[in-house]
């Protein structure tokens, strides 16, 4: 009897078909999630049940999902965040974890470099006025010279890096393991969040969800800010406390903001009716190359686990 691998990631199999094929090559039976959108807790408790394997999205997976699904023996979370995994819950029913750490970078790193020209130049104003009808030409500013505050300076912090080189901007950086060779031969010089707060034009926020870093991006910290400073978060929801975000752009109608990632998806709330905040909907892995290579990477993963 073939092993039963659920995928849940809405995307799965649509820009090629190579991982299902891999999979299905392997002797793997493949079920696509049928909702085509991120579960809900409720529906992957309904829908798990009987599967071996579970090539996973954003959805919550916490202890009351793996008890409801005993069968289960791995997981392979689609990209770099984990936050969505209760590890001990996993552990407690033994089943393995595993994600794509590396697939996504270029792709998380190229959006956040086109999220901040794209508000830097008011690219999406701009679009919104002309479908509009409406002729009008407002002022941006440039990238280049710019003073960029990088705050989780792991494998999209860096290549943000590598892309910002040309631009000539100044780079800092923190993160609680410092990468010395890296900073010299890249110009970056490492500082606390105080002064990132204090000296950055642009802020970008590349460090994973946890406790201790939910709402990073709060009161506190936008106090610190400069009163036209850009705040960017291609990383995940809840870095950045979302209330407090609309009140300093409301009242700093010099700053601005892009966001990719939100507490809560589908996002729909105060920051989509300010006109100096551009939003995406989650979509720093949504290149087709990017795409491609993480699903294949977790087929892979998948198929050697189960071919032990």
């Amino acid at each position: 009897m073939a092993y039963r691998i659920l995928t849940t990631t809405s995307s799965f199999g649509k820009v090629s078909n190579e991982p299902l094929e891999m999979l299905r090559q392997a002797g793997l039976e493949v079920v696509i999630n049928p909702y085509g959108r991120t579960l809900k807790i409720e529906e992957s408790i309904e829908i798990l049940p009987g599967f071996d394997g579970l090539i996973a999205g954003t959805e919550k997976l916490n202890e009351e999902v793996f008890t409801a699904c005993p069968d289960l023996r791995y997981l392979c979370r689609l990209g770099a965040g984990m936050d969505s995994v209760d590890f001990k819950a996993a552990e407690k029913h033994n089943v393995v974890v595993e994600n794509t750490p590396s697939a996504h970078v270029d792709g998380v790193a190229e959006l956040t470099l086109g999220g901040i020209l794209s508000s830097l130049r008011r690219i999406g104003p701009s679009h919104a006025n002309l479908t509009k009808g409406v002729w009008k030409k407002p002022m941006g500013g440039l990238l280049t010279g710019k003073t960029v505050g990088i705050i989780g300076l792991g494998q999209v912090g860096k290549r943000l890096v590598e892309l910002l080189s040309p631009f000539h901007v100044k780079v800092l950086a923190f993160d609680l393991y410092e990468d010395l060779e890296f900073a010299s031969n890249n110009r970056v010089e490492y500082t606390g969040i105080d002064n990132i707060a204090r000296l950055s034009d642009i802020i970008s926020i590349h460090t994973p969800y946890t406790d201790s870093s939910r709402y990073l991006i709060g009161p506190d910290f936008l106090s610190k800010v400069k009163s036209n400073v850009m705040i960017v978060n291609a990383s995940r929801g809840g870095l950045v406390n979302e209330e407090a975000l609309v009140e300093f752009l409301k009242s700093n109608s010099g700053a601005s903001a892009y966001l990719d990632t939100f507490e809560k998806e589908p996002y729909q709330g105060p920051l989509c009716d300010l006109e100096n905040c551009t939003l995406t909907p989650h979509i720093g892995s949504y290149a087709s190359e990017v795409r491609i290579q993480m699903e294949i990477e977790a087929a892979q993963k998948v198929i050697n686990f189960f071919s032990k």
